[in-house]
């Protein structure tokens, strides 16, 4: 894929800050205000993206918008994602749990990305809106008649389909990275048992926010995902997407050839979300996605989207490369199988030794000939 990044926007409700101390105080705790208020501004603040699934099908993994965090604050705010109709700008933004508890950044960062997969995060953003020079917009924002709407960028995406996350080129490879494919309802077979279920979502990669649009049609023309689920087409939408990733039988052939019109870098998908819903080899090794492997290590003394890449098809537990074609747990080539199997020779050769020098046996049987002589 190229590396080139991709606007989207997507709405939230805006709440206008009145200047009252109860809600200065109430919303101090989260964002912080400015010192030198002046009656010509309005100040205003709104949950600028959320954790998870929204209902345009793209996925926000709470990792990804820590490593964004400072690509927030000092951005524009327009009106209908117009660059040329600037109205005000973000100051502050934070992280707040979903139950409006603030979350500190540093608290996130000390936190490895499988326990951040882990939790449901909201970024609230505090703007100032310049009120002197568009006074009827203000009028009407405090009358709730505009929404928020988050604009940013991302250099990569990958495909969700319950808890089994594939990359782009895996995605495309089966025919489900389109955007007529968000949405409906698929599922994921190994040797016939599925695996994973759900809709499938965009993961989105290396974010960068660049600011925010006052809206009141949420539909875009320049948005990558509809602004709104329901303006989607529903078309087929009934119909249940299969993927085999090791069919059973004769249906080997036609994953062979899926593979062959892939290319020589194709793989089955085998990233797992890391969510507390993904499958764990600890509790499930017959079938299932191991939780021990990563598709991408970033390195996490860079902060933002250019982080550089340390590994990729890690397996997290050895730390080495992932050795499972199918990423499975069960697979013969995992380190982890090996390992069982290594560790089962080398005991029972140590058995055998034991026994072979343990005399206990011919020493009980010469006492017993000694007695009965």
């Amino acid at each position: 894929m190229e590396n080139k990044q991709h606007p989207i926007e997507l709405e939230a409700d805006i709440q206008l800050i009145e200047e009252t101390e109860e809600l200065k105080k109430a919303v101090a705790s989260i964002v912080s205000f400015p010192d030198n208020k002046t009656p010509d501004l309005s100040y205003f603040t709104g949950i600028f993206v959320s954790s998870g699934e929204n209902l345009n099908k793209a996925y926000f993994m709470p990792s990804e918008l820590v490593k964004a965090h400072n690509t927030i604050a000092n951005k524009p705010l327009d009106i209908e994602h117009s660059e040329s109709e600037i109205v005000g700008h973000i100051y502050d933004a934070a992280f707040i749990d979903r139950a409006g508890n603030k979350v500190e950044v540093a608290d996130l960062k000390n936190k490895t990305a499988a326990e951040l997969e882990k939790m449901e995060l909201d970024v609230m953003i505090a703007g100032i809106l310049y009120k002197s020079r568009f006074p009827e917009l203000a009028k009407e924002v405090k009358e709730s008649k505009w929404k928020l709407s988050m604009e940013t960028y991302f250099t990569d995406y990958d495909v969700k389909i319950g808890n089994v996350i594939m990359t782009q080129q895996e995605a495309e490879a089966l025919g489900i990275a389109s955007d007529e494919s968000l949405g409906k309802i698929a599922k994921i077979l190994r040797r016939g048992k599925e695996i994973a279920k759900g809709a499938v979502t965009r993961v989105l990669r290396n974010l960068l926010f660049s600011g925010c649009g006052l809206v009141k049609n949420p539909a875009n023309p320049r948005s990558v995902i509809l602004e709104v689920a329901a303006k989607r087409s529903q078309k087929n939408d009934d119909a249940e997407i299969v993927i085999e990733l090791e069919p059973v039988n004769g249906d080997k052939a036609m994953t062979k050839e899926k593979e062959k019109a892939a290319g020589p870098d194709f793989t089955s998908p085998v990233g797992v979300s890391g969510g507390p819903d993904a499958y764990d080899v600890r509790t499930q090794t017959s079938v299932g996605i191991c939780v021990s492997y990563k598709r991408r290590v970033i390195d996490a003394t860079f902060e933002g989207p250019d982080a550089p890449v340390l590994h990729e098809d890690w397996c997290a537990l050895y730390e080495q490369g992932c050795t499972s074609p199918s990423r499975g747990a069960d697979h013969s080539e995992c380190l982890r199988v090996k390992a069982r199997q290594i560790a089962k020779s080398y005991a029972t050769s140590k058995l055998k030794e034991l026994y072979a020098r343990d005399k206990r046996g011919d020493l009980v049987t010469q006492l017993r000939s000694l007695l009965d002589s």
